[in-house]
């Protein structure tokens, strides 16, 4: 977790604060892509490794617990054939830019522009090194020690943020479980949909809550 430096709120004019996730928003998910392809290549059974995956290792993946090393040593006992090399590029292979990438310049006419993800900083950081610089802030849960939906990662990329920044929080993630502590903060929410009808919301959204910011 990252932030730049915080500037005077009464020195500029009000602005957005623009969160958003990262899986399903700015990169496509890993699930289902990555453990269909782990399937082909491997022959191990899909139902098997993603309950093994959920019961034994995904928290402590997300969270940082785990190290991404003991994550394919865990991998590999079910997966023998799979090399460390071979899954990280398999990873990779499926982490895929989505079309949102190429909207953050005309956000950041309205926002300041932040991350909150499940994710690994091993993996996300190459992916995103070309976008890196439209980011206030990036809460990544590999490092914050925390996921979502739990609030103390939501508290963690508020205090990213700023207690003293000039305007509204909008907060933009794939899944609804992921909506309930974003709420409880006060911030606006916006569900993106596959389809990426959500992307053309954005901005309208981003004007109305300046708008009504404004009037308060």
């Amino acid at each position: 977790m990252y932030n730049s430096e915080n500037k005077d709120p009464v020195a500029r004019p009000a602005r957005v604060q623009l969160v958003l996730d990262v899986g399903g928003v700015l990169l496509t998910n890993l699930t289902p892509t990555f453990w269909t392809q782990l399937v082909e290549r491997t022959g191990v059974d899909y139902t098997e490794i993603r309950s093994r995956y959920k019961s034994e290792v995904r928290d402590d993946l997300w969270s940082g617990a785990v190290e991404e090393p003991q994550f394919w040593q865990w991998m590999n006992q079910y997966c023998p054939t799979l090399t460390e090399e071979d899954g990280r590029s398999m990873i990779m292979e499926n982490l895929v830019p989505l079309p949102s990438l190429e909207r953050l310049t005309r956000w950041k006419r309205l926002a300041d522009i932040h991350i909150l993800s499940n994710h690994r900083t091993e993996w996300l950081n190459p992916k995103l090194a070309d976008y890196v610089q439209h980011f206030a802030s990036m809460t990544v849960s590999s490092a914050a020690g925390s996921f979502k939906p739990n609030r103390s990662i939501y508290e963690q990329a508020a205090a990213a943020i700023g207690a003293d920044v000039n305007g509204p929080i909008l907060f933009i993630v794939d899944s609804a479980n992921n909506l309930e502590q974003a709420e409880a903060l006060g911030w606006s929410v916006l569900l993106a949909d596959e389809a990426g009808e959500w992307m053309d919301k954005v901005e309208p959204m981003m004007q109305q809550l300046l708008d009504s910011y404004k009037k308060v």
